[in-house]
């Protein structure tokens, strides 16, 4: 049976009898600044929960939460493997400045005193946020006995592959810690072998491309060195979006350089990295790159007046508008996407949809204006990527988001 597949079934069958069983008078921690470092400090895992007794969507929350802290206790106990913590917000405004709180509610992960920069943004149920917890709780590094055995692997994660003396060294315990906050962008895995001249690290984007691969030359111990490290090589500049991580990244307030392709291109993803590699790598801080699949993100492309016959296309999207690069095959030329990228810093991006060359080259625009002197001009389609932001009718904000 595949083990994955015979682990959903194991937790299903804990969650049932955990809803027959289960006490159900316990809470989650009430959580400030003075006692939140004992709480990290101890226990593996923390959610935390922020709330305002103002919002109508933390209230409806707190008891659910509550009720999946005390279900988990009751089977987890006091092992240091996992806590829920919550924060009044409207008492604690230190906390919530320190973790960036924009929202309520919201469901901070803290993986070994890291804090990620996932947030929970499951189903608000008891049986999900169980489900999720008891999912991160577990080992994130898969062994093997042969390097033959990963090359069946099948996955876009990038590997991560330990070669260790022993499993109670102070060397695996660090690396166990680290990989568990980068298990989301990496796969791990670890051979235990006594006769090993020594604990050793290597990183491979697939098994195939030896060219891919790198070593880590940090200290072995330091979980510290080590997440550097993965963060360096396990999180890639051009990001894969979907549906899931959606409302995550644009959150995230950057603008978004987006490559749409169809579902089985490479080409063009791998040409689309190498220009962000080798042009656009100071832009990171500003933008986010990123690539989609055209059919699955067909809207936003039919908003642009593109359909899958026009694949692949780029386009920046800035919540307020979206802006098509005008031939995809002039990514191909020195410092073109450069210069698209760049005109919308500059102002000139919108400048020129309006009234320069992209007035020619627009496609039929959703929109037009007069200007003073009744000279028409275009609008540029308005965004379709706003819509996956944090919804209004889903959490009470905080400040503005974007």
């Amino acid at each position: 049976m595949n083990r994955k597949f015979s682990n959903c079934v194991a937790l299903a069958l804990a969650l049932v009898l955990c809803q027959l069983f289960c006490s159900t008078t316990g809470e989650s921690y009430q959580v400030g600044m003075h006692n939140v470092s004992e709480l990290v400090d101890s226990n593996g895992l923390v959610l935390l929960l922020f709330y305002s007794n103002r919002c109508h969507y933390s209230m409806q929350l707190l008891p659910i939460f509550d009720a999946a802290a005390d279900q988990l206790h009751s089977r987890l106990g006091g092992s240091g493997q996992l806590a829920l913590g919550k924060v009044n917000c409207d008492e604690e405004p230190e906390m919530e400045n320190y973790y960036d709180i924009g929202k309520y509610p919201t469901i901070k992960i803290v993986r070994f005193q890291h804090v990620s920069k996932n947030e929970y943004r499951g189903q608000r149920s008891l049986e999900a946020i169980m489900v999720f917890a008891i999912e991160e709780i577990q080992d994130p590094i898969q062994q093997f006995v042969s390097l033959k055995d990963l090359y069946d692997l099948s996955s876009h994660k990038y590997l991560v592959i330990g070669h260790y003396q022993d499993k109670s060294s102070v060397e695996y315990d660090a690396y166990r810690k680290a990989a568990s906050n980068l298990k989301d962008h990496c796969h791990f895995h670890v051979n235990f072998n006594a006769s090993h001249a020594q604990n050793s690290l290597t990183f491979r984007q697939n098994m195939n491309h030896t060219e891919s691969l790198s070593v880590f030359t940090g200290n072995m111990s330091s979980q510290e060195d080590l997440l550097n490290w993965f963060h360096e090589t396990c999180i890639p500049i051009v990001r894969t979006l979907t549906f899931y991580n959606a409302e995550e990244i644009t959150e995230e307030g950057k603008p978004l350089v987006i490559l749409f392709h169809h579902p089985q291109d490479t080409t063009s993803r791998k040409d689309f990295e190498k220009v962000i590699n080798a042009e656009l790598i100071d832009e990171l801080e500003y933008v986010n790159f990123l690539t989609a699949d055209g059919n699955l993100f067909a809207s936003p492309l039919s908003h642009m007046k593109k359909t899958e016959a026009d694949l692949p296309f780029i386009a920046i999207d800035t919540f307020m508008h979206m802006y098509p690069f005008r031939n995809y095959d002039d990514l191909h030329k020195p410092g073109m996407l450069k210069q698209f990228v760049g005109s919308l810093s500059s102002g000139d991006l919108h400048w020129n949809y309006h009234f320069g060359d992209f007035v020619e080259s627009a496609s039929q625009p959703e929109e037009q204006e007069y200007g003073d002197d009744d000279i028409l001009f275009t609008l540029p389609p308005i965004s379709k990527f706003k819509d996956l932001r944090p919804s209004k009718h889903r959490y009470t904000f905080a400040r503005d988001e974007l």
